[in-house]
């Protein structure tokens, strides 16, 4: 759930945990629904236990003993085994039923192993997907009513714009926009969604790509990664922009069509 490794240090969990929750937190999940907020309480809720397990030295040993079979390998030098009373415990997970090994995965009390089962982060992300997706798909017949759908592979949305002119206004550019959602948006996200978007390049179309995710990569490191990508295709790739659905804020590079910021700005008010 943290993503971390078994001899992860202390700080290493504190910032991880930090990451983690955030992505749950009530305000910014507020805008998906009941059924996603309800299910990102629980997630919440595993991320938190599983912190608290991973900074008690006593329990972290027996989480590495049950998750390891007995194997000590993983177990930090520093972390003492449980003593006394705590002995006498119910068998280890080689010889217990199904549905109790899995209890001992949190390694907590006989009451929080009496518990319903949460989803798991995995089902969270899914359910973002769906419901961001749906956003998005509403926002787009609003905002580009006129558009045809298109077919690249590896993208959740694709589409081309039928710009739209006026007796006095220059109509605009006509936009192939690709969609694409990833847990998170980093330098690998940013690589593999450009690369697809090379594939459905078309001549005489601007070519935008909306990255969206649960969570953004620094700045730096995306503004870094984009560069990199552009230099590798001679500045011939698309426009790319980087969104965050918890709440819509997006990363805009100064070539980003009016029609794009339009988008977002309408999927913001929607969010409201």
């Amino acid at each position: 759930m943290l993503s971390l490794p078994a001899d992860a240090p202390s700080d290493e969990i504190k910032k991880s945990f930090r990451r983690e929750i955030a992505r749950y937190h009530p305000d910014k999940v507020q805008h998906l629904g009941q059924e996603f907020q309800e299910m990102a309480s629980g997630i919440a809720a595993d991320l938190t236990e599983a912190y608290r397990i991973l900074m008690d030295p006593a329990l972290r040993a027996k989480y590495n003993d049950d998750l390891l079979g007995g194997a000590t390998t993983d177990r930090p030098a520093s972390a003492p085994r449980p003593k006394g009373p705590e002995e006498p415990q119910p068998p280890p997970p080689a010889a217990s039923s199904p549905s109790s090994s899995s209890s001992t995965a949190s390694s907590s009390s006989s009451s929080s192993a009496q518990a319903p089962p949460r989803p798991s982060p995995l089902a969270g992300v899914d359910f973002v997907k769906k419901a961001s997706l749906s956003r998005i798909r509403a926002a787009v017949d609003e905002v580009m009513g006129n558009a045809e759908p298109a077919h690249v592979t590896g993208f959740d949305v694709a589409l081309t714009t039928k710009p739209k002119r006026g007796l006095f206004k220059k109509g605009d550019d006509k936009l192939r926009l690709l969609i694409k959602f990833v847990p998170l948006v980093d330098a690998e996200a940013v690589a593999d969604a450009w690369a697809g978007a090379m594939k459905g390049k078309v001549p005489d179309l601007t070519l935008c790509v909306l990255l969206v995710g649960l969570g953004l990569a620094a700045s730096k490191d995306l503004a870094a990664a984009i560069s990199e990508q552009r230099r590798k295709s001679r500045n011939a790739g698309p426009v790319l922009v980087p969104v965050d659905v918890r709440d819509w804020e997006a990363l805009f590079p100064p070539d980003t069509p009016a029609l794009v910021r339009t988008l977002i700005q309408t999927l913001k008010v929607e969010k409201r």
